[in-house]
């Protein structure tokens, strides 16, 4: 699989699971074995005992910018290459982050390849990655409707996606259903993801990642 100009061996990307989860250790190992890691970017001033956190409250990180460390993630991504070299390696920031934007370049400048945002729909997402033209962008979406209204904001950066998550109601975290939905029949990822591929034709020629609930082969060859 080809997202940007990074080769993916194996088209399975892991993924991204906050605080602690998917740090250098998964993400670096999945990407040493062919597929994609993806690090995260949320909780970042826990990292390593919360070594990283300038200020502590009660053995907690203090508010916002020491939940996130600039400096926490850049250790992270630093230890993950240690384990997989040169292969691409993700990011995962959260639309819904404070100070999205400034992790975006924080991610970009400490050597991710890739950025995969959801939890929001990133129309401005480029924005963040204009001094970094070879990182790849991946928006995580649960719609055509959302893809085709991304696609029309970043014509304005002069910008597509470089690949598209479909995320279904079986994934976790933050997702782009009601609870109510979640068990509607035309919102489960085998129905939602088949109008995205049809909007994605209508800009190009880009990937498109099914995700939510897909743990084993099983799951895959489904």
């Amino acid at each position: 699989m080809k997202i940007g100009k990074y080769e993916i061996k194996h088209s399975i990307i892991q993924g991204g699971m906050g605080v602690g989860i998917s740090w250098d250790k998964l993400a670096g190992t999945v990407s040493s074995e062919g597929g994609l890691g993806v690090v995260s970017g949320v909780g970042t001033g826990y990292y390593q005992n919360k070594e990283y956190a300038k200020k502590l409250a009660k053995e907690k990180p203090v508010d916002a910018v020491n939940f996130y460390s600039k400096d926490g993630l850049t250790a992270i991504i630093k230890n993950a290459r240690k384990l997989c070299g040169d292969a691409p390696l993700a990011c995962n920031v959260l639309y819904a982050s404070n100070d999205y934007g400034r992790i975006v370049e924080d991610a970009c400048e400490a050597g991710a390849d890739i950025i995969i945002t959801g939890a929001g729909i990133p129309t401005n997402m480029p924005e963040f990655t204009k001094n970094y033209p070879d990182v790849a962008l991946i928006p995580i979406v649960s719609s055509a409707r959302a893809l085709k209204l991304i696609c029309k904001k970043w014509k304005r950066y002069g910008k597509l996606p470089d690949a598209v998550i479909v995320e279904g109601p079986l994934s976790g975290g933050h997702q782009g259903f009601s609870y109510d939905d979640c068990f509607k029949e035309e919102f489960q990822l085998e129905n939602i993801i088949l109008p995205v591929i049809e909007e994605a034709k209508n800009w190009g020629s880009m990937p498109i990642i099914a995700a939510g609930g897909i743990w084993d082969k099983t799951d895959i060859d489904k």
